[in-house]
Formats: C-alpha cells, structure tokens, sequence
C-alpha cells in the first residue's frame, strides 16, 4: 500500500450563503453569483474560523468579548477546494480517498463529480476513485461542501433528545463560549493497494507468566483479486530488532476475510504507567504480498505489554464495581485530570501543543487521564504521547449530560449512528498500551440522579461494542457510577458513594474541611474549584471591556466563564472589595489561593484514605479557551496556576500531608493537625525501616516557633498516621501562622516537605492574607540557567512566593511554587525551562515585594 498526504496550506476555503455554491449563472442575471466570503488560503487540518482568523476576516476569539462576532460563520456554506497531481504510482488496481474527519455534513466532489454525501464528524468517508481520478500529468480537483451545522445541545439541554453526534461542548459550556467549529478536522489521503487491503489490524498484547509474553494478531480483509498471496507477520522489540516473524502462503477468495495469527515470546519487557517504571513499545506489523512478492498492503502497530486487574475497593460491599486498578499486578492510586479539547477548533492543534499539555499533566504527576465524553474522540497524536509517557487513558464515548435532562438517548436512528462511531473509535484505539478504559459517557443519569448502568439500552448497546472488539477491556457506563451521583452529607457512613462527582466549589471555613474529613468515595473521578489566570494575562485580553470588576454584571467575566464569577466566592473567604477600586491583581492572588487551598485538601484527604479509596481525578485539567475565571489547573495556553503545583506535590509518590478541622481560629482555640506519610508501593522504594523522620513546624508571621512534633516512622503501607501536632492559638502577629511539615532519611536527607497557611483572628476565614506586612524577597539564576535561589530578606515570612516568566510563562515550569518563606530563608527552585529566559523571572505573592535580580555562579 502506499498513502499520499493530501494535507497541507495549499487549500483555499470560500464562503457562501446556503445552496449560491451550486449553481454556476444566476436565473435572473445569467452571470455567476460572487461568493458571500471570497477564497482564502485554508490549512487542512484545520478549521473555516482559523483560516478566516488568518486572513484577516475574523477578529481574535482570545480579545474581550470577539467570539461573538464569530458566530456568522455558522450561518454559511463553505466550500474547501485543493488541486493536485496523482503520482504515477498511485494508480493501481485500486485507490481510495480517505478524508478522516469532516465536521460536520455536505458533500465531496472530485473534478466535477458528485462522489460522495456525508454527516457525522467521527465517521471516516472513503471514496473509491480509482476510476475518477486523472493521471498523464493533469490536474485533479478536489472539493469539500459543508452545509451549516446543525443545532445542538450545549451544557443545559436534554440528553434524551440528542440526534446528531458533534462535539457539544462547542455550543457553550462553562468553560467555553459557543465557538461552532466547520471544516476538515482530521487527515486527508490518497491509500492505494494492489488485489486485497488491510481493513483492520489488531495486535493485543498480554502477559503469559514469568517473563513471557504474547500477541494475538487479527487481520480483516478486503479482497478484490482473489489468488495466492504471501502474509509476513512479524513483532519487533523497542530497539527495533525482530523478536518473532512467521511467513504463511494463503489462497484468499474475493470478498471479506479474517487471518489470525499467535506470537509467543519467551521475555518482554512490561510496559508501566508514569511513575511506576518505563513504557517500552514493541511494532507489531502485517504485510501481504502477491504471487510475484510485490507488496499489496500492510498495517503495523505500536503495543506494549502490561496487564491490568480491576479489584473491589477494601471495604466496599459486594454490590460495589471494582474501582482499584492493579497494573502488572501492583496497585495503582490513579490521579490525574479531566481533558477536554485544546481548543474549540480542535483540527488546528499541533502535535507541539498535545506534547506541551500532555507534559504538563505528567510533570504534575498525573497517571490518568479522562478524555471527558461531550468533547471529541482525540486525534492519533494524543494517544501516542500516552503510549510513550505512561499517561493511561478513561475514554469516554461522546456522550455527556444536560442539566434538564441527563438520560442517555434511546432513538434507534442515534444508537445506530452512537454504535458507528463508537466501532470505529474502539477499533482505532484499543490497541493503545496507555487505554484503561471505555466509559459511556459524562453524567449520564435517571431521573433523580441515580447514574445509568447497563440496563439502559444505549449503555447495553456500548458494552456490547466493547465486549466484542476489545474484549478484556474495563467498560464503566457512565462517569459517575453507582448508586449516587454526588457525595452527600447525608449519604455518609451508608456505602452509596462509590465513582462520584463534585463538589466543584471551596465549601467554605470550616465546611470544606468537614465535608472531605468524612468523606467515604470509593473514587472521584470530577472533583474541582475554580481559580482565576494570571493578571496580566486578564488585562492583556481585555480589549475594550474592563478587567475590573469581577461581578456578574461586567460582561468580560459573564462572557469568560460565567458559572465561575468570582466575587461573590472571593468575598465569602477574604473579606470586602470595593468595585470602585481596581484590586485585580490581589483579588487575583486571593482567587487563585483559594483554588489551590481547596483542592489540596480534597485530594490529600482523598490519599489519607487509601486504600479504600482508590483515585481522583481534578476537574479539570485544561481549557480551550482564556476564561477568565475556571476549574482548570492549567491555564489556556498551557501555564500553570498555583493550584497545578499543589496537585504536583499532592500527587507524588511520596508525599507528607496534615489532616485538620479548619483554616482559620480564634486567640484560645485549641490548634491540632494529625501529620500523614503517603507512599507508593506500601513504602518498598523508601529506605530502611526506622530511617525515616516526620517532622512538624509552627512558625507564627515572624518566624518565632509556637509548636512542633517529630517521630520516626516505619512505613507499612499506603498510609501511615504518624502522630499530631497541637498549641493553643495565642494572639499572633498580623493574624497568621504557617505549619511546615519535613520527611527526612538516613543523614537528614530530604525526602518531602508540605506548607500549610492559617490565619487567627476576626474577619473571613482568609481576609488576614490581604493585609500581611510586606517583605523583600530577591531571586538569584544559576549559572547554568536551570533553578533560582529564592531569598526572604525581611524579619518575618513570605506568602505564597509566585515565580514567574514573563512574556514565557509556557516555556518552562518550576519544581515549586507558591512558596512560604521563613524570615531569611533561601529556596533553590528548579526550572525545566529553556536557559536564558530565567533572567527576568518576576516574583509575587500576598506581600512579596522584589528587589533587584542578580544572578550566581
């Protein structure tokens, strides 16, 4: 087989009103219609909106409120064009096009050919055109008709209703304005091939005892010439030498066929999540060849081997699904984020913006990955990052709820058109070592809130797919599952919260603290705060609105992101704000602590109870768009927010953290924070018994020490309860104390440390963070360009220290952030980043003031 991009900038893209493409002279006028948008440069893949950005014809989404001045586009037509030359090899006995992704319905012309009609974004269109095709050097043309997209459900609709399968998520969510992507989304080829093609290839790897390992190889076929051929099975190892090949001679009839083929292999290496040990990818590949060994067609795969186990959660009745994964026989805490598209115009997203986001989540740790079901099925280059890195993969299959209406839909004609593009996608993906698992959809409920099962005929109809095609692979019909949607106060303690969702708000001092200290979920797979970006980000995108103030009646905040307007939050925890007075900078830190504050005591309190719960995941991980306030932990374009180095830290292998009853206290109370050792494996990859030393810190806003606690600790599990440390609040300078935890080995070693803020005093439970006394704080860059030395100058500490990159906030990221700094303290920070853009890292924090920077050898 060979296959020839039809990919590239050499499209044009034209815009007209409905059906004035088709005809070539008006009835009245006997002249040609002009097009309503004139042609311009297209890229494919790409989308009509990036294209018309690129030409000047639609101002940028990013800017205040200009994605509204984007959604004519939806009203029109619009005809992609591209001329090109059939290579001489191409013609053979058959030739296919094969346009990957359409989104969403119209039709293909090829010179001047009606060839093809289509609809359904997830569904491939393959054209035969051996016959349509010019060769001798002439020039073929190639048209693609989009009719205006259909209107959908957006985030509040009926789920029930649902008829057509397009990404929901594009007619607004609260993470996304209605942004309504057109155009060509995924590859465009030409694949031609000689007497029989390769319509599916599926090598399934798995463990066989000891070291070995084998691969099922099943082949489906199209045969066109019937006769005798030759079929070259062959698996190669991650150095690229062939551990097994077997040759058959086969006659093959004209029709559809299916070969098969077993390899044994005596020793393989095991393929590991991130975290857990490397991810080697053995090629698998199938090559036919006629009777005169001329390649006719061929498929090759990249596996890894590994097995995953699914086991009840300790505790859980029997009536419970198993939510404890064991990869490869160990058991595995999944951590990780929500994904949603990169952006709304999901076609023109780079392999570099898959490899930089995808980083991101792995550099916080993350093993887990949710592809979240109203969005999209992720283009190849998403599942090869996971392959490669050990991110495991919750695929779920393009279904999500509504708010008024959240039951599955049930119409034969939907379930029929859900049914195509879930094979398709089960058959793209599943040989993917990084899938976990299908899910089938988002929040998909009956009536009351009762998540769906398989007894709902769409949820049947999707475990029945799995089952078939990719069969030992974990189905979930929805995300939530089980008995209970969301965890409640009232369901604690009675066993109905096993995968549940939310809440995705700070519940406030002390209920957030109360809530997840009697937490019982056996997982939360969508649990989330909001926290606004960077400032200066906030008034660079303003355009003609105002970035001050937050409130529900400036349009800039209700447009970007208006489920998440922070005022009315920000007010509750940190005290009064004037919207006379521009505070956007403070008010910005204030949003962002809050965000990181609550969803490390989520997931730490989540981790404190392991192994009877088994994982978390944030929701959500990133955003297409700059909203202005959100639940993701990264922001648009990639950079992290303070909450994104909590999860860094809540999430590593071996991590320290405190178990309290609120943030804030009164001169009197009784303080007392029980101290936890959270590792991996049960503490086999820590050192010795007895070698280990948890100590805890309180340290008042001048650094005087006001408690402390230290015990040596002899790891035996996921967990350990080392002990507590406890004072009596006295009456504190500026109404602050800090509580620093430090796990050390052999030598004082540092293993891992945690920081903690409270306040003591009247007001909110945070108000006392906006009038802490300002201190100097210097940063220092090595010579080598890769870390900075952070110094307290002042007498007392520094709060939630931020270092930053200006104008390259994405180029890099810190080993930490948002630091609390003791008076005279000085931090070594490590930066991945590129060298010489650290010399104009910017410190920030509630009373960080910079001195000048300077750098050391």
């Amino acid at each position: 087989m060979n296959r020839y991009s039809l990919n590239g900038t050499d499209w044009t893209v034209t815009g007209w009103y409905p059906n004035q493409w088709r005809p070539e002279l008006s009835m009245e006028l006997g002249m040609r219609i002009p097009p309503a948008v004139q042609a311009v440069q297209a890229s494919v893949p790409g989308s009509v909106q990036t294209d018309l950005l690129a030409a000047g014809l639609l101002p940028d989404p990013h800017i205040g409120l200009n994605s509204m001045h984007g959604e004519w586009v939806t009203q029109r037509e619009w005809v992609y064009e591209k001329t090109f030359h059939t290579p001489a090899d191409c013609l053979q006995d058959r030739c296919e096009l094969v346009l990957e992704g359409l989104d969403f319905a119209g039709w293909i012309h090829i010179n001047g050919i009606a060839a093809a009609e289509f609809e359904g974004m997830f569904v491939p269109v393959v054209i035969d055109v051996t016959d349509m095709l010019l060769g001798n050097g002439e020039a073929n043309q190639l048209k693609v008709i989009f009719r205006m997209p259909p209107e959908v459900d957006g985030q509040v609709g009926y789920s029930s209703q649902i008829r057509k399968l397009k990404s929901r998520f594009n007619y607004a969510w609260d993470w996304c304005p209605r942004m309504i992507n057109i155009g060509i989304w995924r590859d465009v080829y030409l694949r031609t091939f000689r007497g029989v093609v390769v319509r599916d290839f599926f090598p399934s790897a798995g463990l066989t005892g000891g070291q070995g390992g084998n691969v099922d190889c099943r082949l489906e076929l199209e045969v066109g010439t019937p006769g005798d051929y030759l079929i070259r099975w062959r698996i190669e190892d991650p150095g690229g030498a062939v551990v097994w090949e077997l040759e058959e001679e086969i006659r093959l009839g004209a029709g559809k066929k299916g070969l098969q083929a077993s390899a044994g292999l005596a020793a393989v290496r095991l393929w590991w999540p991130s975290g857990m040990g490397d991810q080697p990818l053995y090629r698998a590949s199938a090559e036919l060849l006629d009777s005169v060994g001329r390649n006719c067609d061929s498929a090759a795969k990249r596996i890894g081997f590994r097995s995953v186990e699914w086991v009840r959660n300790p505790g859980a009745d029997e009536a419970s699904a198993p939510y404890t994964a064991l990869v490869n026989g160990r058991r595995l805490f999944l951590r990780g984020v929500n994904w949603v598209p990169i952006s709304p115009y999901y076609g023109s997203v780079t392999a570099a913006q898959y490899h930089l986001q995808l980083d991101r989540m792995r550099q916080m740790n993350a093993n887990l990955v949710r592809v979240w079901g109203g969005g999209i099925i992720e283009k190849p280059q998403f599942y090869e990052y996971c392959d490669r890195h050990g991110l495991l993969v919750w695929q779920e299959l393009l279904q999500s709820s509504s708010g008024l209406d959240n039951c599955p839909p049930d119409d034969p004609q939907l379930l029929r058109l859900l049914g195509e593009a879930a094979e398709i996608a089960i058959r793209e993906k599943r040989s993917h070592p990084s899938l976990l698992l299908w899910c089938g959809g988002n929040e998909l409920m009956w009536e009351g809130f009762r998540p769906v099962d398989e007894r709902h005929a769409n949820i049947a109809m999707l475990a029945r797919l799995v089952s078939r095609l990719d069969p030992g692979r974990r189905f979930l019909p929805a995300s939530a599952s089980g008995p209970t949607f969301c965890a409640s106060v009232e369901g604690f303690g009675k066993g109905v919260h096993h995968d549940v969702h939310g809440p995705w708000t700070f519940l406030g001092n002390p209920g957030h603290y109360e809530f997840f200290n009697r937490d019982d979920a056996q997982f939360r797979s969508e649990t989330g705060t909001a926290g606004a970006s960077r400032s200066s980000l906030l008034r660079s995108l303003q355009g003609t609105c105002s970035a001050w103030p937050p409130t529900e009646y400036n349009p800039y905040w209700v447009h970007r992101g208006n489920w998440w307007v922070p005022w009315k939050p920000i007010s509750e925890s940190f005290g009064r704000w004037e919207e006379a007075e521009d505070q956007l900078e403070v008010f910005v830190h204030c949003s962002r602590f809050l965000q990181k504050e609550s969803l490390r005591y989520t997931v730490e309190s989540t981790r404190r109870r392991e192994p009877a719960s088994s994982g978390f995941l944030i929701w959500m991980g990133n955003e297409p768009f700059p909203n202005n306030a959100n639940t993701s932990v990264l922001e648009f374009d990639g950079v992290p927010k303070p909450a994104y180095y909590a999860m860094k830290q809540a999430f590593s292998a071996l991590h320290v953290s405190a178990r309290y009853d609120r943030a804030a206290y009164q001169p009197g109370e009784s303080f007392r924070a029980e101290l936890f050792l959270h590792c991996d494996d049960n503490g086999k990859s820590l050192p010795a018994a007895g070698s280990l030393r948890l100590s805890a810190f309180v340290y008042d806003f001048n650094g005087g020490l006001c408690a402390e606690f230290g015990e040596d600790i002899n790891p035996e599990g996921p967990v350990i309860l080392a002990g507590a440390v406890e004072f009596i609040v006295p009456v504190l300078p500026c109404n602050v104390f800090f509580l620093r935890l430090r796990l050390e080995g052999e030598g004082d070693q540092w293993l891992a440390g945690n920081d903690y803020v409270f306040t003591a005093g009247g007001g909110q439970a945070f108000e006392a963070l906006r009038h802490l006394k300002p201190v100097q704080v210097s940063a220092r860059v090595d010579g080598q360009q890769s870390a900075v030395w952070v110094t307290n100058e002042a007498d007392h500490c520094a709060c939630e220290v931020w270092l930053s990159v200006p104008d390259h906030e994405d180029a890099g990221i810190f080993e930490q952030n948002g630091l609390v700094l003791l008076p005279s303290e000085t931090r070594m920070i490590p930066w991945n980043g590129p060298p010489g853009l650290l010399d104009g890292v910017r410190l920030d924090g509630f009373n960080v003031r910079q001195t000048p920077y300077g750098q050391t050898s």
